[in-house]
């Protein structure tokens, strides 16, 4: 071929060819013919090549710990509402072939049970019925309350019963759960709370142990479904669970707080002093105190007792934002505290930068601050149990349809809440509301209260009525109880109920 085509010639140079100087030069520097020079570009490509495959390889790790993580959040974490949701054809199964089970109260009365018609079908009853709605909820037109928690539990049943219940030839009944709940003690309650809105919680601080869950109004849950429109569409709001949902401002009672941030940022918080002229100026904002009292020249003691705003309006104003909401944070303002029922957040609402009159707000149970009457039982139970808060619980045992115990609930420690100076600084004040200050309608023979007042103004309504405390007997801590009247002003406030049923409690 010719070297026009732009290749050279393929002989070899005979052997009489003399090579140049040059060549003999190039010829003795050469490496033998049996190793070759790396090639460059293959190597690159190599290693491209390797680093895609890494990548693709730590794809497809991070796509199998992923899948794995998923199915990890469905067997564990989202079991129960799977299992209990309307739509898992394992669970309408189980509705079809297994007759839900009963709910029981802590005396062993039943609350909720399946009756058998004539015609075979099933209708769900409920004796207590307006009383215990929000607690015990309703099942037909989908499930709430702990018809809905514990629907799965309701709706299983052990191979025991199942078996003698085939071999009667009778359809399976489902296992049955205890409360802690008293269902005479919350009907009680309820019936007194008749033509007012609002919440009372009463519960056991040493175990966690929730005694009373009382929301007002109320609805039956067996007519329920044939009234739903009517119902859902009443201003009053039925269906609306105040005990634990319920946003309110705390009015005074936030004054608990506000103590515990003193203790906690206030060298001198037993001899700071106010004089009460029955008003505070704090920037744009005057806040008095009520009923237009003048209480003079307070501490602490007396003006928790006698309930001055403002002196704690001051106080807040001199610790500023941050101390009110590490306090309040520190005691777990925003906790749901593992609840069995959805628990609305209270909250104190502060932005970044406030003024000094929103601070005093605040610092009073006013402004933007909202709590739930839950919250505030919680918080109530940890002063009352020397600052260790135990987690509330509503069940207190699982039954087979036999009656044989299938487990039972042990009291949790939910944690420490705050030191037990703190709680038994707190406790002090408490104690001098109802030895001289605004709760001395709860002084008895029969038993003591620590607690504390509240109320709460409400923009363009009556004021709402709260009390939170505690009852002691023979020097124990028997029971912590929150109390709410929505709107109830002067005309019902909160102390009267409180009487009410403690006189129940502890009657002679």
């Amino acid at each position: 071929m010719s070297e026009r085509n732009g290749r050279k010639p393929t002989s070899k140079p005979s052997a009489s060819t003399t090579p140049s100087k040059r060549s003999d030069a190039r010829s003795s520097n050469a490496k033998p013919s049996s190793t070759k020079q790396p090639n460059v570009k293959h190597q690159a490509a190599s290693k491209k090549t390797q680093r895609t495959f890494t990548v693709i390889q730590w794809i497809f790790i991070l796509l199998t710990f992923s899948l794995i993580g998923w199915m990890i959040k469905i067997v564990v974490m989202d079991k129960e509402e799977i299992e209990t949701n309307d739509y898992n054809p394992v669970t309408e199964e189980a509705k079809i072939n297994i007759i839900r089970g009963s709910i029981l109260d802590v005396n062993g009365e039943i609350v909720a049970y399946t009756d058998i018609n004539e015609d075979g079908s099933e209708s769900r009853r409920y004796p207590y019925g307006e009383s215990l709605a929000h607690v015990v909820g309703y099942t037909g037109r989908g499930e709430s309350g702990l018809e809905a928690e514990l629907s799965e539990q309701l709706l299983t049943s052990s191979l025991l019963d199942q078996m003698t219940s085939w071999a009667n030839e009778e359809k399976v009944r489902g296992n049955a759960v205890k409360l802690t709940i008293d269902a005479a003690l919350q009907e009680f309650i309820y019936e007194r709370m008749e033509g007012y809105r609002g919440a009372v919680i009463i519960t056991d601080p040493s175990t966690g142990a929730v005694k009373v869950l009382v929301s007002s109004p109320s609805y039956d849950p067996e007519t329920l479904i044939d009234n739903w429109e009517l119902i859902a569409d009443r201003n009053d709001s039925p269906l609306y669970p105040r005990a634990t949902q319920g946003l309110y401002a705390p009015g005074s009672t936030f004054k608990i707080i506000t103590a515990l941030a003193m203790y906690r940022n206030m060298s001198d918080y037993l001899t700071y002093s106010y004089s009460c002229d029955g008003t505070l100026e704090a920037g744009e904002s005057t806040i008095a105190c009520a009923g237009g009292e003048v209480h003079g020249t307070v501490t602490i003691p007396d003006a928790f007792a006698e309930s001055c705003n403002g002196f704690f309006g001051s106080a807040g104003i001199r610790m500023g934002k941050d101390a009110l909401e590490a306090a309040a944070n520190y005691v777990k303002i925003g906790s749901d505290f593992g609840f069995i029922l959805p628990v609305s957040t209270s909250s104190l609402g502060l932005d970044t930068y406030e003024s000094d009159g929103m601070i005093a707000q605040t610092s009073i149970g006013q402004g933007k601050v909202t709590l739930t009457p839950f919250f505030l039982n919680m918080l109530t139970c940890s002063i009352a149990n020397g600052g260790v808060l135990y987690s509330p619980y509503l069940v207190d045992s699982y039954y087979s349809s036999s009656g044989t115990l299938l487990a039972e609930n042990e009291p949790k420690l939910f944690g420490t809440i705050m030191g037990s100076s703190e709680a038994a600084f707190l406790q002090s004040l408490m104690k001098g509301v109802v030895e001289y200050g605004t709760g001395t309608e709860l002084q008895s023979d029969r038993y003591t209260v620590y607690g504390k007042t509240g109320t709460a103004q409400v923009e363009g309504d009556s004021d709402h009525s709260w009390f939170t405390g505690y009852v002691v007997r023979d020097g124990k801590v028997e029971l912590a109880f929150t109390v709410l009247i929505e709107n109830g002003g002067r005309e019902k406030r909160a102390i009267p109920l409180v009487r009410d049923f403690l006189d129940y409690l502890y009657a002679e």
